[in-house]
């Protein structure tokens, strides 16, 4: 390969490269693999068969790999166990920590091609879309942010008001993306408790106000799996979702994560 790489614009957000990837990238292909995902949150190439070591490869190109003590190298569904059926309401990966992931790649190993899906949303473009008034209180709030128990994984963590919480920080509502500059909304369904000072009640109501415009359905890019696939998605910039696993067939995909720390959940030692 050599020169440039081919793509087009994914809707509503998004890009498509055309390209082998298991053939080596050019220092100004891997530029532009990088400068894509940075712009566009999300990229997708078909047709792939990459090795985890290949995949890594491409993954450093986006920064630093992070291999996690004790996980695997693939998600499947195929045990049935919650983290991997259940569906996941909206979320970045260890949002309730110092060290967000940066980028997350996903490849598709074995799927029931168009079967299942996972959803993003561009949450810089939805701090745009707020209205003034609600883009304030965002301005000002500081959220609790948790890893919300298995149990919980379907549905809006704020809507319980005194969630169980694997890990938790505070954060603030609004934080730049370092990878573009571009400010970007933090609260989600699935990982924010809620607005630090304000009671149960009037924090939800904030933080529904704010989910109505960040998940509008015109504004969510789905993308549905098909063997081959690799789809590469910037972590900060994005949030990410999916449906119910169980009745999709085999489904395994090979992950690698771009960060600088890793997270594994625990329940606090008893008291």
């Amino acid at each position: 390969m050599g020169g440039t790489l081919d793509w087009t614009p994914l809707a509503p957000f998004g890009a498509e490269v055309t390209c082998d990837l298991a053939s080596p990238l050019d220092d100004a292909q891997g530029a532009a693999l990088r400068d894509l995902l940075w712009a566009h949150g999300v990229v997708r190439v078909r047709g792939q068969a990459l090795s985890m070591a290949r995949q890594r490869e491409i993954c450093a190109l986006f920064g630093p790999v992070l291999i996690r003590a004790g996980e695997g190298e693939a998600l499947s569904n195929a045990s049935g166990h919650p983290a991997t059926v259940s569906p996941l309401s909206w979320h970045a990966d260890a949002a309730y920590t110092d060290a967000p992931f940066d980028a997350i790649a996903l490849h598709a190993l074995d799927v029931v091609d168009d079967a299942s899906s996972t959803r993003f949303v561009d949450v810089a473009a939805a701090l745009d879309r707020l209205p003034g008034w609600l883009r304030e209180r965002m301005d000002a709030a500081m959220l609790d942010m948790v890893s919300p128990a298995m149990d919980m994984l379907a549905g809006r963590t704020c809507d319980a008001p005194d969630p169980a919480a694997l890990k938790r920080g505070i954060f603030p509502a609004i934080r730049v993306n370092p990878h573009n500059g571009r400010r970007v909304l933090w609260p989600s369904e699935l990982q924010t408790a809620g607005v630090v000072g304000l009671p149960w009640e009037a924090g939800r109501e904030l933080l529904h106000a704010v989910f109505e415009v960040m998940y509008d359905p015109e504004h969510v890019l789905e993308l549905k799996w098909r063997r081959g696939d690799l789809v590469i998605w910037d972590n900060i910039g994005t949030q990410h979702a999916r449906g119910n696993l169980s009745d999709c067939g085999t489904r395994v995909l090979q992950r690698v994560i771009v960060g600088t720390a890793g997270v594994i959940p625990t329940l606090p030692e008893p008291a």
